[in-house]
């Protein structure tokens, strides 16, 4: 839908939005970024996100509760590297002169920035790096502190209550971080490809390797292979002793599954956006408890 016409339905939403609110109002873009933020920001923000669950967060279309969202948000948290880049017009429709708006990729080691002039030519790229880090925990720890910093911007009064729980969301994920490298251990130096570039973080994060060429199974981001990049990707699997595809459910599943049965190795659809989308995923860490427990299953059913 145009933004004109969002523009025209939020209209008549913000009619009832509320004069005050005890606690800050926060938008994400993601629900990973929302259950970091509810991480740090505790019982003294109320925070949502705008992409629901089981979307692609690149190719999500705004509806008009999206701007009625923004329009009455304090801070809005963002990934960043054209991530989403789509919300710039949400936030231009939304009437909030006073929004505060963070970017909470700064100070991450990126992956994947492209060399010399890039255009959409290239497919769905990102010409300033790979935003898919949230599968590294340090980027999970970076990203905690640059919501700290965001919140209390917005909101210097309670600084105390955002280091206090920064600092037992980081104590946290100092012991849960053994708890993964003791699990993925055993798959060090093992090869997989995945459908989009959206592993290449969690793959250095844990030793493991995606061959490249062909790096991914699209052979342009954005793009549903063709019959010859297939059969390509086949060989080159083959070639590089591949042991696992990797697809998430808003991709083409049915090629990477196809691709999966005739290398007869094991494959895993898995969504990396949406703790609101499986059961047992609430928050940051059973997020990567989830992935990281599928992600070694589908491993050890192959074998060395």
């Amino acid at each position: 839908m145009a933004i004109k016409k969002l523009f025209a339905l939020f209209a008549v939403l913000t009619l009832s939005v509320p004069a005050f609110a005890a606690r800050i109002h926060v938008v994400t873009t993601t629900d990973y970024t929302t259950a970091l933020t509810r991480a740090v920001g505790g019982d003294k923000v109320d925070v949502e996100s705008l992409v629901p669950p089981g979307f692609n967060a690149d190719l999500y279309s705004p509806r008009p509760q999206d701007l009625y969202k923004i329009h009455r948000a304090k801070l809005f948290i963002l990934i960043g590297l054209n991530l989403a880049d789509w919300a710039r017009d949400v936030v231009s429709a939304s009437d909030n002169a006073n929004l505060v708006k963070a970017e909470i990729y700064h100070g991450i080691k990126l992956l994947d920035i492209p060399k010399g002039n890039v255009d959409y030519s290239f497919g769905d790229i990102h010409p300033f790096g790979n935003p898919h880090f949230q599968l590294d925990p340090e980027a999970g720890r970076i990203m905690a502190k640059n919501i700290r910093e965001a919140l209390v911007t917005v909101d210097p009064a309670d600084k105390e209550t955002f280091d206090k729980n920064l600092a037992a969301f980081e104590s946290q994920l100092n012991e849960a971080e053994k708890r993964w490298a003791a699990e993925m251990a055993p798959y060090k130096g093992w090869a997989f490809l995945p459908y989009h570039e959206s592993w290449d973080y969690f793959a250095e994060a844990y030793g493991l390797v995606i061959p490249e060429p062909p790096k991914s199974i699209e052979e342009k981001p954005g793009f549903v292979p063709s019959p010859r990049r297939v059969e390509e990707v086949i060989k080159l699997a083959k070639d590089k002793n591949v042991k696992l595809i990797v697809t998430e459910p808003y991709y083409d599943v049915s090629v990477a599954k196809t691709i999966a049965e005739r290398l007869g190795i094991p494959f895993l659809n898995i969504s990396l956006y949406d703790i609101g989308l499986n059961p047992k995923e609430t928050d940051y860490f059973s997020m990567m408890d989830y992935t990281i427990g599928a992600f070694a299953k589908a491993m050890s059913g192959h074998g060395s």
